[in-house]
């Protein structure tokens, strides 16, 4: 034996390396998602309170979190896939040797586990990333909800565009909170996958 990895095992490293260049390409990809997040809400935003006319534009940015938000959720369920795949079946394979997700996931246990108010690994209501989601789309709820009354008071609005806004509020309302429901459920699944 001159000291070479077998096919086998090559073929085992080489698919490590592919999942590895996966769960780096779908974190750059998550962190797009952030900035499109918060770069199309605070365009959206401007434009909405530029002209009191805009208002309703507000209305956009929940179900623009909505959809932003559960795209971040999936990506985040799918680089936990490979985490897992790589430290409960290829490692095995590989007698061991790939050590970093298992050694990674028992350091971070006791810290996503308690599930920390202000720290990076405690993925609640306060988290930036969910802030960046929720808290986003909760204050355009709040802004367009404002704005609403106060153009319903000072201008009368025909009924029906009272209608037309209160049901697209009422949407977006539900969607945020799917999102926060969703946010919920993928914070649980932290806590509950960890060894």
């Amino acid at each position: 034996m001159d000291g070479r990895p077998d096919d086998a095992t090559q073929i085992l490293l080489a698919e490590y390396a592919a999942l590895r260049a996966e769960a780096e390409r779908r974190a750059t990809v998550q962190w797009n998602i952030i900035a499109l997040q918060l770069a199309s809400a605070g365009a959206v935003t401007g434009l909405a309170i530029a002209a009191a006319a805009n208002v309703a534009l507000l209305l956009i940015v929940p179900l623009m979190s909505y959809m932003l938000g559960h795209r971040y959720i999936l990506i985040d369920v799918h680089l936990k896939l490979i985490r897992r795949y790589i430290r409960d079946s290829l490692s095995p394979l590989l007698s061991g040797h790939l050590q970093w997700e298992g050694w990674r996931d028992q350091e971070l246990a006791p810290q996503v586990a308690r599930q920390r108010w202000f720290t990076a690994t405690g993925w609640n209501s306060l988290h930036p990333t969910r802030l960046a989601f929720q808290g986003v789309a909760l204050l355009a709820l709040v802004g367009a909800l404002g704005a609403g009354i106060f153009l319903w008071i000072t201008r009368s609005p025909s009924w029906y565009l009272i209608a037309g806004f209160a049901v697209g509020w009422l949407i977006d309302m539900l969607a945020t909170v799917f999102l926060h429901r969703s946010f919920d459920r993928a914070a649980d699944d932290r806590v509950h996958r960890q060894p």
